[in-house]
């Protein structure tokens, strides 16, 4: 199904037990590969892809379950993630890739670390995530407790269309156009509402305070300043507890600066690529 239209590449791979992912890529060199958080698709990338683009290999790919890849009645786990995206990069031959990961998207990256090591990756950015979304005793700065996931995961089920409303609203600082509002909300109703509601409370009780500590991958840390789903101070903690890491705030958005604020972004990003060591093919 490969077409391309304004340089960007729009593809499906298969990697396996009836998977298929899609994708969106353009450019060429070093690889960055944006992983989106959770209901949504490399389409809210939108602002990045044609950017990085023409500076490196800038990959946008959409999860099982999300997006307009395979619909799997398995699988919607977050370590099954980590092994499709490990899946991903060896299919499209990638090494000494950066993954650039949304919310959800690095817990996916994560997970991946916690079962393949640094297999392939040189660098991460990790935007708007904790090391847990679980509000408890141990980590109050989570932002939903058991009771509201039990509450979200039958809302998902029932009244999907106007729960995905209000998460599409609460995502942003600023009100959205209606036209991006559309698209968005039209993006985040794609799955089906069971497919919806595994991943989310999979995701939802996932803590990765243990893979955290003592993290290796040079990450760079970019959250919005008017976050209502995410605390800044779990990216402070974060800061403090990786080997090396970076934390950015962006004054003017909420939990998708790349969207909010993309030239910002996109420039911190760029920068924080050009400043890595020499990955091990340039050496």
């Amino acid at each position: 199904m490969q077409e391309t239209t304004q340089g960007i590449t729009r593809n499906t791979v298969d990697i396996g037990n009836g998977v298929q992912l899609y994708y969106e890529e353009k450019g060429s060199g070093q690889p960055v590969i944006f992983v989106h958080g959770i209901w949504a698709s490399c389409r809210f990338f939108n602002k990045q892809i044609p950017w990085f683009g023409e500076r490196y290999r800038a990959i946008a790919l959409d999860m099982r379950g999300h997006g307009r890849s395979s619909m799997t009645l398995y699988g919607q786990t977050v370590p099954t993630y980590a092994s499709d995206l490990r899946a991903f990069i060896k299919a499209l031959g990638l090494k000494d890739v950066i993954i650039v990961g949304w919310s959800m998207g690095s817990f996916v990256l994560w997970n991946y670390y916690e079962l393949f090591g640094d297999e392939n990756i040189r660098a991460a950015v990790d935007i708007a995530e904790s090391p847990t979304d679980f509000r408890s005793d141990d980590f109050a700065t989570g932002f939903i407790t058991f009771e509201e996931i039990y509450e979200w995961f039958f809302q998902v089920q029932t009244n999907r269309n106007e729960l995905m409303k209000g998460v599409v609203s609460m995502m942003f600082k600023h009100p959205l156009s209606d036209d991006d509002f559309q698209w968005m909300y039209d993006e985040m109703t794609r799955a089906p509402e069971l497919v919806a509601a595994a991943i989310f409370f999979d995701q939802s009780v996932r803590d990765y305070h243990h893979v955290i500590k003592g993290f290796p991958i040079p990450t760079l840390l970019c959250f919005g300043a008017d976050e209502r789903l995410q605390k800044l101070e779990a990216a402070r903690w974060i800061e403090k507890a990786m080997v090396n890491a970076r934390l950015e705030v962006f004054e003017e958005s909420g939990h998708c600066p790349f969207f909010e604020e993309p030239e910002r972004f996109n420039n911190l990003v760029n920068a924080f690529i050009q400043d890595l060591p020499l990955s091990k093919l340039e050496k």
